[in-house]
């Protein structure tokens, strides 16, 4: 049914729907009003079926589905009149987006599952970052070499959730003496006191959470992999 107005009617849920569309952006319905003219696209109109028929959703979930086919359709809508043009506008949408995924498996319920996109991309660069500034200058590594080489003593905490060395490095005053290194399968530590330098290697491959110096101390924290 088409009023006046150009704006169509959904048969199912008599939502106005703009002219150009081929679907019902709140039910999800196929729409087709060119009838008998062989304009139904490459499948044809009765190639599709509303995405209700085919998945058994759980109470609830229709209209969070029919909201995500709402945006899906103006964000549709946006590309094809070139709104993206915008390099950063294009770039942000593709960083904060979320991913949808639904599967079912025989009559059982359906499995839905949403990851935000670009969430753990920004806490490996934060970790890299962090990472990065712990490594020594031109000047502290030639300072490093000059010094007499000593192993540090160690104490080991394993907890619930984390692993703790307490590193001894008595002559250390300033955590910018400290080098920290995260190699494939182990972690390189270096400091460089007043008259000597420390250096140890843990055999370890887990991730660094955090670390400080603390009263002669090196504490450093590793995560615990599920």
């Amino acid at each position: 049914m088409i009023n006046m107005f150009n704006k169509k009617k959904c048969p199912k849920c008599r939502g106005k729907i703009e002219e150009k569309f081929g679907f019902c952006p709140y039910c999800g319905n196929r729409v087709d009003f060119e009838e008998d003219i062989g304009e139904n696209g490459l499948l044809g109109k009765n190639d599709f079926t509303p995405i209700e028929n085919a998945i058994k959703l759980p109470l609830g979930f229709n209209t969070l589905f029919n909201s995500l086919m709402k945006n899906l359709s103006r964000e549709f809508e946006e590309q094809m009149n070139g709104n993206f043009a915008d390099e950063s506008k294009a770039k942000k949408v593709k960083k904060d987006g979320i991913s949808i995924s639904i599967s079912t498996f025989g009559n059982g319920p359906p499995k839905i599952r949403i990851n935000n996109a670009g969430s753990n991309k920004k806490t490996e660069e934060k970790i890299v970052e962090k990472l990065k500034k712990d490594t020594f200058t031109q000047e502290r590594i030639k300072k490093f070499s000059s010094l007499k080489k000593e192993e540090p003593k160690t104490n080991i905490r394993r907890l619930s959730d984390k692993v703790v060395y307490e590193i001894e490095m008595p002559e250390v005053e300033s955590i910018d003496d400290v080098s920290i290194i995260k190699l494939e399968n182990s972690i390189e530590i270096k400091a460089i006191g007043s008259k000597k330098a420390y250096s140890k290697r843990i055999p370890i491959n887990l991730p660094i959470r955090d670390y400080n110096l603390s009263e002669g101390k090196l504490i450093l924290e590793l995560g615990v992999k599920n």
